[in-house]
């Protein structure tokens, strides 16, 4: 799905930085999870959406990324993790909370001397569908995103799908060599006074 419509399309695009190793406020090429020449095609493929579209229809375009960003670590990791709120996030209180139990997870994963890795695309193109946004102009997207949303809830038979707020892969191995940082204090900071702040709603 991510990787066939055109609004996720515009998505990638901008953040992927190709050629780095690190990035402070997009995805650099070596952390996307794809060999160097699929990357290398990748890059190639991704300057126009006619590149993308001709690649997917005529010559399996979207085979390499999904072996290698899906299918083979979904397989070698050690587990596959949902967390789910105690009923269906709404408010904003809501998205903080699962948020902050989000964070508390990794965290111990992380000190438990584990790797995660988000698999969060199941969970927000089947809340898109629950919620009836028309997420993309694709039709066969939209009719099988209505199925992936049946498919979760089998998989999550134990728990309501609208109350899943995260789902991961778990496992050990050597450390990522590339990776997303944080931005600086200083490019988080804004110097100016109240009067001119860019959005009047962080004052209140």
């Amino acid at each position: 799905l991510r990787l066939t419509i055109p609004e996720a399309y515009r998505v990638h695009k901008a953040v992927i930085e190709w050629g780095a190793r690190y990035s402070e406020d997009r995805i650099p090429e070596q952390a996307v999870g794809v060999d160097p020449l699929t990357a290398r095609l990748m890059r190639w493929v991704m300057v126009r959406w006619e590149r993308v579209a001709f690649l997917n229809t005529w010559l399996l375009g979207t085979l390499a990324p999904r072996l290698q960003l899906d299918l083979l670590p979904g397989l070698r990791c050690a587990a596959h993790v949902a967390l789910c709120a105690p009923q269906a996030p709404c408010a904003v209180d809501d998205f903080i909370a699962a948020g902050r139990a989000m964070q508390r997870f990794w965290l111990t994963a992380t000190a438990y001397g584990l790797f995660m890795q988000p698999e969060m695309t199941p969970v927000i193109f089947c809340r898109y569908h629950r919620a009836g946004r028309a997420f993309t102009q694709v039709a066969a997207a939209r009719a099988a995103v209505a199925r992936l949303d049946d498919t979760m809830a089998e998989l999550l038979h134990t728990a309501p799908r609208d109350q899943v707020f995260f789902m991961g892969r778990l496992g050990t191995g050597p450390a990522p060599r590339a990776r997303s940082t944080r931005l600086p204090v200083a490019r988080l900071m804004w110097a100016g006074d109240a009067n001119t702040a860019p959005d009047s709603a962080h004052r209140d």
